[in-house]
């Protein structure tokens, strides 16, 4: 069973490495969880490239969180009618694709030190054995093993759920975080209240309607709109309210992560419209990203004791 609390790790091997494949996979299980891709798509589909295939490989890049691809000389190609040792074009294919979904620190590449690696992969991880050397190669996999966990998991990046939400912090974090602490607090009605947080309400699930979605999850919570201008905005900030044990608490639905959906839906339409595992794994792993992209963001700010991130299980 696949543990919460472990980052997912993807072995890209042809059927000539599979046994080193799986000391790799042992190497790492005690940290990650591990997956090693089934070659026998790679044999059967790489010189016959088709929908269904690409749309399984762009999934597995959104499935996981760190991707080691295994290069050994085994690997022949004819270059020139001659007949050289490089890596396979589905080797670099892989390597190409999650190196772009997932950045340079989150993939590595584990090879032969005989094996000739192309110029274009400067920059990229590389960890070096010698053939039929069991003892190197696993120490190979255990620098690429450390280098994982040295990965900074609240690092920004270009997923669809990290660009929303530092567009939902800049636009609604910043504005209500700066207000209360320029006016040492906030007005509501004839009371001035000093103690204010942030509560910001992430769902387990998104439906297709985002906003009916948040107004169900606000039943029966009984709260007051407040509107205020923000310096420098050519816009009123409106949010729901209510007081707790003498905090006055925002409480906000971010109606913006309905652009996951739309990412997820555009990428992958059949899994969307079927709601299938694969959807699901990718949904919550978007909507986990956007938590901790909002974390990050409110650390370097110094907001993070002004703001409280939950997940409800309200639908």
């Amino acid at each position: 069973m696949e543990s919460k609390n472990k980052k997912r790790v993807f072995i890209g091997s042809s059927s000539e490495e599979l046994t080193l494949a799986g000391i790799a996979k042992t190497i790492l299980e005690k940290d990650f969880d591990v997956t090693i891709w089934n070659d026998n798509i790679w044999d059967t589909a790489i010189f016959k490239i088709n929908q269904n295939f690409l749309s399984d490989l762009m999934k597995a890049s959104l499935q996981y969180d760190f991707g080691i691809l295994l290069g050994t000389t085994d690997d022949k190609v004819v270059y020139r009618d001659k007949e050289v040792l490089q890596p396979r074009d589905n080797v670099l294919f892989e390597l190409g694709l999650f190196t772009g979904r997932l950045g340079l620190s989150k993939c590595a590449f584990v090879i032969e030190k005989e094996l000739k690696v192309l110029s274009d992969l400067n920059g990229i991880s590389l960890a070096r054995f010698e053939k039929g050397d069991i003892k190197g190669f696993a120490g190979a996999v255990e620098q690429v093993r450390d280098l994982f966990l040295a990965s900074r998991d609240t690092e920004v990046n270009f997923f669809p759920s990290a660009t929303l939400a530092s567009v939902y912090f800049e636009s609604l974090v910043v504005p209500i975080c700066k207000y209360v602490i320029e006016n040492d607090g906030f007005d509501l009605g004839e009371v001035k209240h000093k103690k204010c947080v942030l509560n910001i309400i992430i769902p387990e699930k998104i439906s297709l309607d985002v906003n009916i979605q948040f107004e169900k999850m606000k039943r029966g919570i009984e709260m007051e709109n407040v509107s205020f201008k923000y310096a420098g905005r050519p816009r009123f900030i409106s949010i729901e309210t209510k007081i707790k044990d003498g905090v006055l608490e925002f409480v906000d639905f971010p109606t913006i992560l309905a652009g996951i959906n739309h990412a997820i839906q555009n990428l992958m339409p059949t899994d969307f419209n079927a709601m299938s595992p694969d959807y699901e794994l990718i949904l919550d792993r978007e909507l986990k990203r956007f938590i901790t992209t909002l974390k990050t963001l409110l650390l370097r700010h110094g907001f993070d004791e002004m703001v409280c991130i939950k997940r409800s299980m309200v639908a």
